[in-house]
């Protein structure tokens, strides 16, 4: 199974307890952890548990209620999370990660903090390209020729807020992908779904203190999310 066929699988958000610190650079013993702890998890039958990396969870997997966001749920990913995260994809692809592959990633992801917006398109499939040349031709967005055309096409820059200061960050998109959504009349629809990548650099991360993330869906739509660094490890 490729992981770009299990993306979907992860809107299925699953709730553990608390964790705390953010950590400000992985050392050995702690990039062993976060690998130990995904190949832990029981792949079969509860998936990833992203306990208090959850920030919010707007619509339950493929179910949609009535007038439900665009947007299914929002991860927060520390280092720790982002390890974590990488390697539990590599172990449900059987392929574990290595020590120095989990090292690597780890140096790569120190400083930084993440947050993955899990998503739907607004649209039925065969809507979507109508309404994608609709919008382009008003936003005048950039044609991708490298994927197919969609809602995450319409993605903007986000901003972070820690103290006083606020950095900026730009959407990397993972996705289109297609499911089968279950409507509230009960009647299944084929849409686009996608993960948005929010990387921010914040050097010198303090351990605690508020933050707030904000950005806005494709039509525009904005989201104001807020927590605290000492509740994420």
């Amino acid at each position: 199974m490729s992981r770009r066929t299990t993306l979907h699988c992860l809107l299925a958000l699953f709730l553990t307890g608390q964790a705390t610190g953010v950590i400000r650079a992985l050392n050995s013993t702690q990039v062993t952890a976060a690998k130990t702890e995904a190949e832990a998890m029981n792949i079969r039958e509860s998936g990833y548990v992203l306990g208090s990396y959850l920030l919010k969870a707007y619509n339950q997997d493929v179910f949609l209620a009535a007038n439900s966001p665009e947007v299914d749920g929002i991860v927060l990913s520390t280092p720790y999370e982002q390890v974590r995260y990488e390697a539990y994809l590599a172990h449900l692809e059987n392929h574990p990660l290595t020590a120095a592959q989990a090292t690597a990633f780890a140096k790569k992801a120190n400083g930084t903090l993440q947050f993955r917006v899990y998503s739907h398109s607004p649209y039925p499939v065969e809507d979507e390209e109508e309404q994608w040349q609709l919008a382009y031709r008003k936003d005048h967005i950039a044609d991708d020729r490298d994927r197919a055309n969609s809602y995450l096409d319409f993605y903007k820059t986000a901003s972070l807020k820690i103290g006083n200061r606020t950095y900026a960050a730009k959407p990397i998109v993972d996705g289109p992908y297609r499911d089968s959504f279950t409507l509230p009349s009960g009647d299944a629809e084929t849409r686009n779904l996608g993960v948005v990548f929010y990387t921010f650099t914040v050097p010198n991360m303090p351990s605690t203190g508020a933050f707030t993330l904000t950005f806005r869906d494709s039509q525009g739509k904005p989201y104001t999310i807020q927590g605290n660094l000492k509740d994420h490890k």
